[in-house]
This record gives C-alpha cells, sequence and structure tokens, in this order.
C-alpha cells in the first residue's frame, strides 16, 4: 500500500463518527470525492457507527491523522479499506 492511498481524518467528539477514512485510489462520482468508511471510536459496540460513502478529502471532515493513530478496532474495521 502507497503511503497517501489512505487519508484518515478526525473530527473529534464532534460528530457520531469521529473517524473518516478516504481511499485516494477509489474515485467516485462526482468528481472530487473518493470512497470512505465513517466510524466512531469503537466501531464494533452495538452503539458504534461505522458506515461506507463518498467523500471530498479535506479540512472539513477534521484533522488529518495517520492510520496507526486509530486504536485497534478503528485500524480492523477500516482495514477492507486498504488496496
Amino acid at each position: 500500500m502507497m503511503k497517501d492511498t489512505l487519508r484518515v481524518y478526525d473530527s473529534g467528539n464532534k460528530y457520531a463518527d469521529r473517524y473518516t477514512v478516504v481511499n485516494m485510489n477509489r474515485p467516485e462520482y462526482p468528481p472530487g470525492c473518493y470512497e470512505c468508511f465513517g466510524m466512531s471510536t469503537h466501531p464494533f459496540h452495538p452503539q458504534g457507527i461505522g458506515q461506507h460513502g463518498s467523500a471530498m478529502p479535506g479540512g472539513h471532515l477534521g484533522m488529518r491523522i495517520r492510520f496507526s493513530d486509530l486504536n485497534t478496532d478503528c485500524q480492523r474495521a477500516a482495514e477492507h479499506m486498504k488496496d
């Protein structure tokens, strides 16, 4: 996997889907959007969130962080995003 394939954003406690993982190798429509996976801090918890979508990468998704900064559950939930 290339380093810039996945971009990870953290919106803090602002939203229930705190983290957004964007795969820059999977463009979608409209132009500028890419496949993404949004999730809460505990995506496997019964009240957790984990869902696919499309997103335009950028600061509106939160602060950019490294994939390794995600907790183990979030890394496991987003593992399918890797090429």
